[in-house]
């Protein structure tokens, strides 16, 4: 399987970092390339773990390319991780997990680290080429979420 991780520092605390992870839902709203990410079935809560599954929708509109899957994921409030897994529609395997980490109160590590692996062997090596940039990409709209949601958290401290 293919692998890419990428982490960032943003200006949110732990806990606004994680809603923002665990909001799977809300992904479509501004993630590059989700035009579509519903909740599909029913949210189990067990404690400050919740598990479901959720349908996204991937295009590459220069490409022509526009995917759905459904992957199972398991947002662990505790242990500040989000972990979706997938072997549905082009994907063969797919293993996202996002991790917070406090860097203060106000200053959280965000990282993404993905392993996958697609169906179609040229979508996997067209894919080589693009994940690092797509999922810096990913981080920036990740960050930029956050200054919407959380727009206070950019000003300085005066």
């Amino acid at each position: 399987m293919a692998h890419v991780e990428v982490k960032r520092v943003v200006a949110l605390t732990i806990d606004e970092a994680f809603a923002i992870a665990a909001d799977v839902a809300s992904y479509k709203e501004f993630l590059p390339l989700v035009t579509r990410s519903t909740i599909r079935g029913t949210v189990v809560e067990a404690g400050r773990v919740k598990t479901f599954a959720a349908d996204l929708m991937v295009a590459v509109e220069k490409l022509g390319l526009r995917e759905g899957f459904t992957s199972q994921v398991v947002a662990d409030a505790a242990a500040r991780t989000v972990t979706a897994t997938s072997q549905d529609g082009p994907i063969k395997d797919l293993r996202a997990v996002w991790t917070m980490s406090a860097i203060d109160g106000s200053r959280t590590q965000v990282a993404i680290s993905i392993d996958y692996k697609f169906k179609n062997m040229l979508l996997q090596m067209a894919a080589g080429g693009m994940m690092d940039i797509a999922v810096k990409r990913v981080l920036e709209a990740f960050e930029a979420r956050g200054l919407v949601l959380y727009p206070f958290r950019a000003m300085p401290n005066i």
